[in-house]
Formats: structure tokens, C-alpha cells, sequence
């Protein structure tokens, strides 16, 4: 039994209208064209669904009790139907994507609250990541979409920057170079320093760092996070060079954050898999990420 969206609709509105004239008028079809549906849908359930008097039309005793699952199956129609252009035009379904801790504690947040004012449909899965298993994540199609820094020797992965996260010099308030404006990696490799742990984009830039000074980086400490790296700086235990995302993650007057003199950045950017597009919601949640950097540079403090 094939029943259309167009019977159904023609068998509500009279049953609303209890009238064929109206009932026409509210669908904009001509009375024969709607007499017509309801023709074929009565021969299809082998039953009469209304009886017309001089003033009215009236449901049969089978068309009461057609009328309510009509209303129901006509709901659901329209629910998906509508479901279906939201999801096609980027109003509804779900963006999954990971990031970078410091991303996430910095800018996801005001991304997350501005995306959802002109999105309130759209479902938004968010997962914190380091580096290396974000970049596995958007290989297997886990997410939509990685957003951290750019990956090395990754084949099959497409990285566009967004905004530039450089390096400052964080030491406790004692220490001697605190009452400096900026420092040099000359001054900053003569302190027992502590590294995040390797692997991770931060460590490539502070052994980057060191290399421009010809030192290698033998750190008394690492760690993962650099929560944990600013707790132990505060205690006095050493130095090290964290990303300016920092003063947005954590609210400390413990320790004290420096300029370098010869900025080292990494870029901070769109991880997608190559040859990939992208869902149209999760484009208006790139749109917005960028909009927000772009409108919270002093945010994200240059070097200098």
C-alpha cells in the first residue's frame, strides 16, 4: 500500500475544514484534483472516509479512526523532511572534532559559545587530544575535523593555519631574569629547564629553541601538562617556554611570563584528511573558529 504525503495531506485538511472548498483553498488545489486523492486513498484502504451533507463534511466512524495515525505519519513526514533540509543546509546534525589542550582551554570555549547562538540544532562532539593522536583520529575518519599544530611527515593530511602560537618564558617570581622585558635563548638555556614531554609539538620548539644557542636539551623535568610544568616552575624547581595560549588556559600571579627575544612560534591550524569535504556544518564551525581568532588577537599575545 503506497499512501502519499499528498493523500494524507488532502484527508486532513477536510477533516479540518470539513470542507472540500476550504480544504482546496488551504492546499492550493483544485476541488477535483482533491476529490481525486481522496478517491485513491479511499480504494486503498477500501473503506469511505467522509459523507457530505448540504452544509458539511463529516468523518465516517473509519475516518475518526484513520485520522489520528494520519496526523501521526504526516508528523513524521514532515519532522524528516524538514530534518533532512536542516542537515543538507548546515542547520542540524553533529561536528566532531579534537584539539590540542591548550586550543581547547583557550579558544574552544568562546568558539563553542558563539557557534551555538545561530546553531542552536547542531550537536557538537568535542574531544582533547595531543598531537599525535589527533592526527590518527582525522586518518580513520573519527572526526571531521582536527584543529592543533601542523603535522610532520603525514601523508594523507591537509593542514591550513589559522593564527601563530608563540613561545614565552615562564620563571618563578624570584628568579633572577623575572625583572626582565624580554629575554634571549642565550639566558634562558644557563637554567634548569623543564620540557614537555617528547613527541609533542611544544617539545620540537623548545629543542628548536636550544639548537640557537648550539645546546642540547637535557631537561631536569618533563611533563605532559603544562599545568603541571607551571606548578613546578612556581615551586622554584626551574625554568621553561610555554605558548602564549597560556594566559588565556591559567589565571596565576605565581610566576611570571616573558617575551623572547628571537620569537619562536608554531602555527595553530585546521587538521582535515586529504581530498576530504568537509559537512556544511562543520565549515560554519571553521568560519566561527576563525572569526573568533581574528576578533580575539590580543588574546593571543605576539612575542613582541
Amino acid at each position: 500500500m503506497n499512501i502519499s504525503l499528498k493523500q494524507l495531506e488532502s484527508f486532513i485538511a477536510i477533516a479540518e475544514t470539513k470542507s472540500f472548498t476550504e480544504a482546496s483553498e488551504r492546499l492550493f488545489l483544485s476541488q477535483p484534483s482533491l476529490s481525486n486523492q481522496i478517491r485513491q486513498l479511499e480504494t486503498m484502504l477500501d473503506v469511505k472516509l467522509f459523507i457530505r451533507t448540504t452544509r458539511l463534511v463529516e468523518l465516517t466512524e473509519a475516518g475518526r479512526i484513520f485520522l489520528p495515525s494520519a496526523e501521526r505519519a504526516l508528523h513524521g513526514l514532515s519532522t524528516g523532511i524538514n530534518e533532512i533540509k536542516d542537515l543538507a543546509q548546515g542547520r542540524a546534525g553533529k561536528v566532531t572534532f579534537a584539539s590540542i589542550l591548550t586550543v581547547g582551554a583557550s579558544i574552544v570555549p568562546l568558539v563553542m559559545r558563539d557557534f551555538q547562538k545561530s546553531n542552536p540544532k547542531i550537536v557538537i562532539e568535542y574531544i582533547e587530544e595531543s598531537d599525535e593522536p589527533i592526527f590518527q583520529r582525522v586518518l580513520s575518519r573519527e572526526i571531521d575535523f582536527g584543529i592543533g599544530a601542523a603535522p610532520t611527515n603525514q601523508q594523507k593530511i591537509d593542514f591550513k593555519p589559522i593564527y601563530r602560537d608563540y613561545l614565552f618564558f615562564v620563571c618563578a617570581l624570584d628568579h633572577p631574569l623575572a625583572e626582565l622585558k624580554e629575554v634571549s635563548w642565550e639566558q634562558i638555556v644557563q637554567n634548569p629547564f623543564i620540557a614537555m614531554k617528547s613527541g609533542m609539538s611544544m617539545r620540537h620548539l623548545m629543542e628548536k629553541g636550544f639548537a640557537l644557542t648550539d645546546t642540547p636539551l637535557n631537561p631536569i623535568q618533563t611533563a605532559t601538562y603544562q599545568s603541571t610544568i607551571l606548578g613546578m616552575i612556581a615551586c622554584g624547581i626551574g625554568v621553561s617556554v610555554l605558548p602564549s595560549s597560556l594566559k588565556l588556559m591559567f589565571n596565576r600571579n605565581d610566576v611570571k611570563i616573558i617575551p623572547i627575544k628571537e620569537p619562536l612560534f608554531r602555527n595553530i591550524g585546521l587538521i582535515t584528511p586529504s581530498s576530504s569535504e568537509l559537512s556544511i556544518a562543520a565549515q560554519e564551525f571553521i568560519k566561527v573558529f576563525e572569526l573568533v581568532v581574528s576578533n580575539n588577537e590580543q588574546l593571543l599575545p605576539k612575542s613582541h
